[in-house]
């Protein structure tokens, strides 16, 4: 007598392999969270990077940048995304809006908060006279200035909140700046 067997999978066999399919689906899709999050940041990282190089330009182009550090308007900037924008005395479009540098400069860091406050979440901005804005201890860029004297550069401190970073309250903002820019020594 012969034996009939059937051709087949066993049901042990097709667990097994929906198991490893799930886990390479569960791997596709980890690597896609991942490569977004980091185009994400990358994002955010040329929108700072924009920011902080217009404010440099905005220094470096107006003759305030020659005035005192006390009446200098730039060295007063840290702007948190939560704080409301400085109203500018006028809008300083074109040069037929007959502006003086100091208007000139407070547009500008009007503008420069807008654009930080829609673009980076929880972003910060900080210009400021550092001698020091890399901390060796922490191995990480500080928002403390360490002006030491007038002759330290000034620099501008970009910072905004990483995915999945200040989920409590009190991180809501930037723990340390991202991306610190020289301005002029």
């Amino acid at each position: 007598m012969r034996q009939h067997t059937d051709a087949g999978f066993s049901l042990v066999e097709v667990l097994v392999s929906l198991l490893v399919l799930s886990v390479g689906i569960i791997g596709a899709a980890s690597m896609q969270l991942t490569a977004f999050r980091n185009n994400q940041q990358a994002g955010f990282h040329s929108i700072a990077l924009q920011l902080g190089t217009d404010l440099a330009d905005q220094i470096h182009g107006l003759t305030v940048s020659k005035i005192s550090d006390a009446s200098n308007p730039f060295l007063s900037l840290d702007f948190k995304s939560g704080d409301s924008a400085d109203t500018p005395t006028a809008l300083c479009f074109g040069t037929e809006a007959g502006c003086d540098d100091m208007a000139l400069a407070a547009f500008g860091i009007h503008e420069v908060q807008a654009r930080l406050k829609r673009l980076l979440p929880q972003g910060r901005i900080k210009v400021c006279r550092d001698a020091m804005p890399w901390d060796d201890g922490s191995n990480s860029f500080t928002w403390d200035c360490h002006a030491g004297s007038s002759d330290a550069p000034v620099v501008v401190k970009l910072g905004w909140r990483e995915p999945l970073a200040g989920v409590s309250a009190g991180a809501k903002i930037a723990t340390t700046p991202q991306l610190v820019l020289l301005v002029q020594s």
